[in-house]
């Protein structure tokens, strides 16, 4: 048989004997802390499988976001280029300005919205047509 303890020393019953504990088994206490390491588990995997779901959805958006990236990318590249050619096309009869291909990107360009790029883009193209457009009146006139 089990014999029951007194978790209450007898220094500190003040010398009147043992206070009034009930008692437990050592099996039922065994019981008790594996249905509340249990249940600490539990929560915990519970908890876990909520921030898997969280980094799971933040997962999908970062893919999300890096595909529309790489998909402007793709088209602010294509728009350089066709700008490109249409510069080159708009220059060929001029002596002065000598074909390459086109430059890098600037990297030390601090970083923006990328319309802002665009709008600076086609702003200069148009400068550049106008200013062309110009010296051919004023060639053509003199």
């Amino acid at each position: 048989m089990i014999s029951y303890a007194s978790v209450v020393p007898a220094q500190r019953t003040g010398g009147h004997g043992a206070a009034e504990v009930e008692a437990v088994s050592a099996i039922e206490r065994y019981r008790e802390l594996v249905a509340l390491a249990g249940e600490s588990v539990e929560r915990v995997r519970a908890a876990d499988r909520a921030r898997v779901r969280q980094l799971l959805e933040r997962l999908a958006e970062s893919q999300d976001r890096m595909a529309e990236v790489i998909d402007q990318e793709k088209l602010v590249r294509q728009v350089v280029a066709e700008h490109w050619e249409a510069v080159v096309g708009l220059l060929w009869d001029e002596r002065w300005f000598t074909m390459t291909t086109v430059p890098a990107p600037d990297e030390s360009v601090p970083p923006r919205d990328q319309r802002e790029y665009n709008t600076a883009l086609d702003l200069a193209f148009r400068a550049l047509e106008e200013s062309l457009q110009k010296r051919a009146l004023f060639r053509k006139g003199a």
